[in-house]
């Protein structure tokens, strides 16, 4: 296929405003050009080899000209690469699409421009304002508050369109918010007239301040207010005392660190913007395939051999299915051996491939799964005496649980299926504990606390490489570990917790379940 562009709205910036289709164009870019108003976990979407390059423009501060990116985009295509031109909003709605559309064709480039959820409409939503109501607003107008630099005056008639309208929302004003009041108040309208301006509207870092035409300047001057922001204008703001929604969940302006692997972050992330929280990942390990895959394909080979199948983890039973299917087995190798899982998500990946655990400790630990072996074996149920267990783990799992089998008179096979690798930390979160920008750390796993910890202390190493050499001599590493030691931590279970404290990590979370829903409901009670 030949390569293109696509002109791709990312909407105002909540990651689950993104539609369908521009997810897919950045799958498939070879190249993502993203500004300031598109969030950066849109780049999980793209390919771990596409290049991604931040071409984003605030006032004075331009990483790249608008010449300049025309200009990258042309040079990316000419060279064969398909490009997602990532934009805050919706492409044609004040983000320079057009302009750049025309370049497009002018340079005879393939171009496909997909729309974005736009934040006049979706920011005034997220602060509880609808821009129409009946009885109380029949219209409303969007307009710029940031003209072309070259224009030598604004043609925009702001009085006679707020004259006009009921609604007035106003992008990229912040700046000029004096002069747009003015002229507003020159329109006809009342002083008294109801106005808000929502910064970072949809994200975790929303903010809002409501006035009135006669107050709102010195309200947004006192609080310091920066863009960007949406400004609504109109008797439909007050409706925000009554509709607003977003402001009110728990973990928002939150900064929560996700230390779980990449790959299976997902629904943690889903679980903490929904509530608003900004998921900031920092994957510590990866979880590859076994370094010698032999042990589990002999395993595999000789399952007649095991009275017993333990699953501890998701990733046990994915590299075991995987293992089975390369030595062209299926689930009737498994016929007469019984199963257990420890944990829902373990059952529930089982499940998915066709197996139905038969026991299911309610305690998720090695000394919850010894003591329902013990009561199995009570009840008749199992002899440890004559059993055989294989255990598929990860290449550090404790060998607590195979040494108490033992014990107990069991069999067992403990083999590796799989490995953690640990995971250099961006410098980028160095750089949000120095400046106290984390609000919670989290870790699913003993192996996240360590590689976490180990990932610090390199950054630490190289602080003078990561920071300005001023600010490098200013902050001792004492410093640093004590920042680091001040910030609350949950964690998924009490040995995960006491691997945590073991590090002088500030746990102040533990689950009472052991599963991402049981560690983020705790989440959820200690900011409630």
């Amino acid at each position: 296929m030949e390569a293109k562009v696509y002109l791709t709205g990312a909407g105002p910036g909540d990651p689950a405003l993104l539609t369908l289709k521009a997810k897919k164009a950045i799958e498939k870019a070879d190249v993502v050009l993203y500004d300031r108003l598109a969030n950066k976990r849109f780049l999980e979407y793209a390919d771990s080899e596409a290049e991604k390059i931040y071409v984003g423009k605030k006032a004075k501060d331009h990483h790249y000209t608008q010449g300049e990116i025309e200009a990258l985009m042309v040079e990316k295509v000419k060279a064969g690469k398909t490009v997602c031109r990532l934009k805050g909003g919706d492409p044609f709605v004040y983000g320079r699409g057009g302009e750049e559309a025309l370049k497009l064709k002018e340079a005879g480039i393939d171009f496909e421009i997909i729309p974005g959820i736009s934040s006049s409409l979706a920011v005034p939503l997220y602060a509880g304002i609808p821009l129409t109501q009946r009885h109380l607003a029949s219209s409303f107008a969007v307009i710029t508050g940031h003209e072309a630099a070259d224009k030598e005056e604004s043609t925009i008639e702001i009085e006679k369109i707020a004259a006009a309208v009921d609604t007035l929302v106003v992008l990229m004003g912040v700046g000029k918010l004096p002069q747009t009041v003015e002229r507003v108040l020159e329109a006809g309208k009342s002083p008294e007239t109801p106005a808000a301006l929502i910064r970072w509207g949809s994200r975790s870092q929303q903010q809002t301040i409501t006035g009135t035409l006669d107050n709102i300047v010195e309200k947004v001057e006192a609080a310091d207010f920066k863009p960007p922001a949406v400004i609504v204008i109109g008797e439909v703001v007050n409706l925000r005392k009554k509709l607003g929604w977003f402001e009110n969940k728990k973990l928002l302006g939150r900064n929560i660190l996700v230390t779980r692997p990449r790959e299976q972050a997902a629904s943690f992330v889903d679980l903490i913007e929904a509530e608003a929280g900004n998921a900031v990942l920092a994957p510590t390990i990866k979880i590859k395939e076994a370094q010698n895959g032999e042990a589990l394909q002999k395993a595999v080979n000789n399952l007649a051999e095991y009275t017993h199948l333990i699953f501890t983890s998701v990733n046990g039973v994915k590299y075991f299915m995987q293992s089975l299917e390369s030595q062209q087995l299926d689930l009737r190798a498994l016929a007469g051996i019984k199963v257990m899982t420890i944990g829902s998500k373990t059952a529930a990946e089982l499940k998915q491939n066709g197996i139905r655990a038969d026991f299911i400790p309610d305690d998720y630990s090695t000394a919850g799964i010894l003591e329902y072996l013990e009561k199995l074996e009570s009840e008749n149920k199992i002899n440890l005496n004559q059993a055989s267990f294989l255990l598929p783990r990860a290449d550090i799992a404790p060998q607590l649980l195979e040494e108490e089998l033992k014990k107990l008179g069991a069999k067992v096979n403990n083999v590796e299926a799989y490995r953690t690798e640990p995971v250099k930390l961006e410098a980028e979160i160095f750089e949000l504990l120095l400046n106290n920008e984390l609000d919670l750390l989290t870790f699913t796993s003993s192996s996240t606390v360590e590689n976490f910890v180990g990932g610090i202390e390199k950054l630490i190493e190289n602080k003078n490489q990561i920071l300005e050499l001023e600010t490098a001599e200013k902050i001792s590493d004492q410093q640093i570990w004590r920042q680091l030691k001040g910030i609350p931590a949950a964690c998924i279970g009490p040995v995960t917790a006491d691997k945590a404290r073991d590090y002088g990590l500030n746990v102040k979370i533990a689950a009472a379940e052991y599963t991402i829903e049981g560690l983020f409901a705790a989440i959820f009670k200690y900011y409630s």
